[in-house]
């Protein structure tokens, strides 16, 4: 049995026309300074920026491509990439909204959400166009095992191993690694011999992958997918499989039709044909045939399934779960994370000390109070009191949905 737990777009990138005045520029250029200089990459430099002044984070780098400042509001929100520059004509403005934003505000509320947050910086804005979006479709199966010789795709794809996204920032706003190695047209990547994922096409054109989500989920600790689901983290007789479609800004640029323009009424209006064509022309079967009368080769109930909700998209755009929920998720995986950091390092501490584990278990919470109280001398003219205040500023955006 194949139910769909869940679909909806998934990643949605975009390019707004238009730019922010001098003072706000000067503001943004201050914080990714103060940023870099206190090696603050990974939460950002908290500023205020408009006449609403609405709180984002600004990184210590930017974004290719001349985005001179990147800026995020809160993990259900978006990345905000920026060019300093104060022309109205530019497409000064590079938009990505991720999964959780997308799960808990909506297609249509994320939008929304975008206008506003560009509104509240004080921005002029003009044209839309749609770079990128990826349209998932999460697939309910007690039991399924994916075989990668079992797709039928046209033959300009190729088969290579698939171990990088092509994001230049993650879901956070941060740079991923230069290291990586470039995705290619057609992989798969596999675990104790079991095929998790296969990757067809190559962006910024059409890529179809199928990979095991929940396995995903479990991984990256986003655990906010299981109650969107409706399904236990630990319970052994689910998996969920998740089909995604990804029009980038090429296979954008071949649908659409006169006017050649990606905005969102244009986007939207082709988007049911453009799933349904790549859900057409690329297949997963129960059993390959040979290549003589592949087209004979019967289409697996998993891939039906996907079909027809790629022929049913939701009339309604209702969020799956309020962005409070999602963001206390995380709160939580965060602060059991602090907790065995914490208290890890400090057993850390002890041993290269020089204690045996005999000592440290005998008498942790007095070792443990003797440390903190010379961690707190150490910090002297109030540099405590200041690490622990910008320390609630960046972690504000995960408690502020409790008060």
């Amino acid at each position: 049995m194949f139910n769909v737990v869940y679909q909806g777009v998934d990643t949605l990138d975009l390019a707004d026309q238009g730019a922010l005045p001098q003072t706000v520029l000067d503001q943004l250029e201050d914080a990714r300074n103060f940023a870099e200089a206190q090696q603050n990459d990974k939460h950002g430099e908290p500023v205020l920026l408009g006449p609403n002044q609405r709180k984002f984070f600004v990184k210590a780098h930017g974004k290719k491509g001349g985005y001179r400042y990147t800026l995020i509001d809160d993990p259900t929100g978006a990345i905000f990439s920026i060019k300093r520059d104060t022309r109205p004509q530019i497409w000064s403005f590079f938009v990505s909204a991720r999964a959780a934003g997308l799960l808990s505000r909506s297609y249509e509320g994320m939008k929304q959400h975008i206008l506003d947050c560009l509104t509240d910086m004080g921005a002029t804005l003009g044209e839309v166009s749609v770079n990128r979006l990826d349209y998932a479709i999460d697939i309910a199966t007690p039991e399924f095992v994916l075989d990668m010789r079992n797709f039928i795709a046209p033959r300009k794809a190729k088969i290579g191993c698939y171990f990088s996204n092509d994001y230049d920032l993650d879901d956070f706003g941060d740079k991923i690694p230069k290291s990586h190695p470039e995705p290619l047209p057609v992989g798969s990547i596999m675990r104790g011999g079991r095929f998790e994922s296969v990757t067809m096409g190559k962006m910024p054109g059409r890529q179809v992958i199928i990979y095991d989500k929940m396995q995903a989920a479990k991984d990256l600790k986003t655990d906010y997918w299981f109650p969107a689901w409706g399904i236990h983290k630990d319970d052994p007789a689910i998996q969920v499989w998740r089909v995604e479609i990804r029009a980038g800004r090429e296979a954008l640029k071949r649908y659409i039709q006169a006017p050649n323009t990606r905005t969102f009424e244009n986007v939207e209006a082709v988007l049911p044909a453009f799933l349904q064509e790549a859900l057409s022309e690329i297949r997963y079967v129960l059993e390959r045939l040979d290549d003589s009368n592949v087209t004979c080769s019967e289409v697996h109930p998993l891939w039906t399934t996907a079909q027809e909700a790629a022929k049913r998209l939701p009339a309604g755009d209702r969020p799956a779960l309020p962005p409070s929920y999602v963001l206390e998720l995380m709160r939580k995986n965060l602060h059991a994370m602090a907790e065995a950091q914490a208290f890890g390092n400090l057993n850390n501490l002890l041993t290269l000390e020089g204690m045996t584990p005999e000592q440290i278990e005998a008498d942790f919470q007095k070792l443990a109070a003797q440390r903190a109280a010379i961690y707190q001398e150490r910090l002297e003219g109030g540099l405590h009191t200041t690490k622990l205040e910008r320390g609630a500023t960046r972690l504000s955006v995960y408690l502020d949905h409790q008060r």
